[in-house]
């Protein structure tokens, strides 16, 4: 017998006829189909190349009225296109002026050791892209913790004479961040330029009666991209997750480190201080960020201090302990493509002796997945170093989705047990190390604003490796058995998980 009233054809419809009139229903269904072809063609414009997330979304549009066009509109459409041509804008403004004081000056030093990782940093977009030209004649020092990262940096600030620049994505507001930030205010009543760059998001606390004494003291403070939730432009997923000092033109530290206690005892972490002309390019990138978030063109104030200048042309009059060549990548939402990912792929695929990387959040892409298979069936010593227990579960989960198809092929797998492993770092054979605040997940290859340095160094090189191989010893290999023996439900939330893994 055919039925007189409507199918049951969803959730919403079942649901709007147990406390709705016929036609108010109809009308709240029709509305929801309208925006799911609305919306369709959004999804399929800026998930052009990925097929399978854009058959994921428009699944959601459809199947989850409302709610799945809301996210999308929130979450999934990033309005890069938005962000990127106001990024883009104020970096033409800017780019071309700023860059060119130690362009000149470093000409004819631009290192060939990177020519088979960034083969595009030599291209006309190369600085669009936020890939600067690799330098020669840095020296390197890596610091371990934030009992060797936090003396060093106020070292730096208290032995400043013309100015200081930092930009953090976490800048908590304890013993640390108060001790940092006294110095700072006392440096600033001295007379120096005092600029601090710290992300809306990572540091809630810092803006308010917090950052006060710096503002008193003259220091300028300035959040980058605060929270807006228009629905033209939502803000929060654009967070800038770079941690950067530069003193003086001088000396810059970079790396994975925020200010807090927790990075002093509970949180492993590392980060490099840099001399050399490499330090000029890093200011640039404070500089460039600087202008988007507070609108202040910095090109004419450069601070190009004198040990930057010890660059020569000629190779034998540059001292053994400077000879390091760095390479740096400022990645982000604005840039056309994001070639901090590249640049990982590409050194991960031409390695061949090993492939040491760490990261607290991996969620690699199909192309490092591959890459680092790829590593393993050639034979390479490939090792991933995660903490055993993430300080975001849902993220820890999704990770080790991912450890089958590595394990099958040969790499090798670790947890850290002890404090919490925020390392972002990568080893290549003996001469490549990688450092910066990226992590091997979506977040940061897509969303995020982040900083690479790529340094071709073997002292470096072997003392990173070093650092890795003791958190080795205090960490547990996962292999094949332990994967294949875990609780049926573990296994069950971890493919959950790992359905959610482009958003995180």
């Amino acid at each position: 017998m055919r039925s007189n009233g409507p199918r049951v054809y969803s959730l919403l419809n079942f649901v709007l006829r147990m406390g709705f009139a016929p036609n108010t229903a109809a009308l709240i269904l029709l509305a929801a189909d309208l925006l799911a072809l609305i919306t369709i063609p959004s999804v399929l414009l800026r998930r052009r190349g990925r097929p399978l997330a854009a058959l994921s979304w428009v699944l959601a549009v459809v199947a989850i009225p409302f709610l799945g066009v809301g996210a999308w509109w929130v979450l999934g459409r990033t309005h890069l296109h938005r962000l990127r041509r106001r990024r883009q804008e104020s970096g033409r403004t800017f780019g071309a002026r700023s860059l060119a004081p130690f362009e000149a000056f470093a000409e004819g030093q631009t290192s060939q050791r990177f020519a088979g990782v960034l083969p595009f940093a030599t291209s006309d977009r190369a600085w669009a892209d936020g890939v600067l030209p690799p330098t020669e004649g840095n020296s390197v020092e890596l610091l371990v913790d934030g009992r060797e990262t936090f003396p060093a940096m106020a070292q730096a600030i208290d032995a400043a004479r013309r100015q200081i620049h930092l930009m953090f994505y976490i800048w908590h507001t304890d013993e640390t961040g108060r001790s940092l930030r006294d110095l700072l205010v006392r440096k600033a009543r001295e007379g120096l330029t005092v600029r601090i760059l710290v992300d809306a998001v990572g540091s809630p606390g810092f803006r308010g009666s917090f950052a006060a004494p710096l503002r008193e003291a003259g220091a300028r403070v300035v959040s980058f991209l605060p929270v807006r939730f228009r629905a033209w432009a939502p803000t929060f997923n654009f967070r800038n997750h770079r941690k950067l000092l530069v003193v003086d033109g001088t000396v810059a530290f970079a790396g994975g480190t925020n200010i807090g206690n927790e990075y002093e005892k509970r949180w492993h972490d590392v980060a490099v201080r840099i001399r050399g002309p490499a330090v000029a390019q890093l200011n640039w990138i404070f500089e460039e960020d600087w202008f988007f978030a507070a609108g202040e063109d910095l090109s004419e104030d450069h601070a190009v201090g004198e040990d930057v200048r010890i660059v020569t042309r000629d190779p034998a009059l540059v001292p053994q302990d400077v000879r390091a060549a760095c390479a740096l990548i400022a990645s982000g939402p604005d840039r056309r493509q994001n070639r901090i990912h590249d640049a990982f792929f590409l050194a991960i695929s031409q390695a061949r002796q090993r492939v040491w990387l760490t990261t607290p959040y991996f969620i690699p892409s199909h192309a490092i997945l591959a890459a680092l298979r790829g590593a393993a069936q050639r034979g390479v010593d490939v090792r991933i170093l995660l903490p055993r227990h993430s300080d975001v579960r849902l993220v820890g989960l999704a990770s080790r989705s991912y450890y089958p198809d590595l394990l099958t092929e040969g790499a090798r797998i670790f947890e850290c047990s002890g404090a919490m492993m925020h390392s972002k770092a990568l080893v290549i054979d003996d001469w490549l190390t990688v450092l910066g605040s990226a992590n091997v997940d979506n977040r940061s290859f897509r969303l995020n604003f982040e900083l690479a340095c790529f340094i071709s160094s073997a002292d470096l090189n072997a003392r990173l490796g070093g650092v890795f191989a003791d958190a080795l010893k205090r960490s547990v290999e996962v292999n094949v058995d332990v994967m294949e023996r875990r609780p049926r439900y573990l296994a069950l939330a971890e493919s959950l998980a790992h359905l959610l893994s482009p958003l995180l």
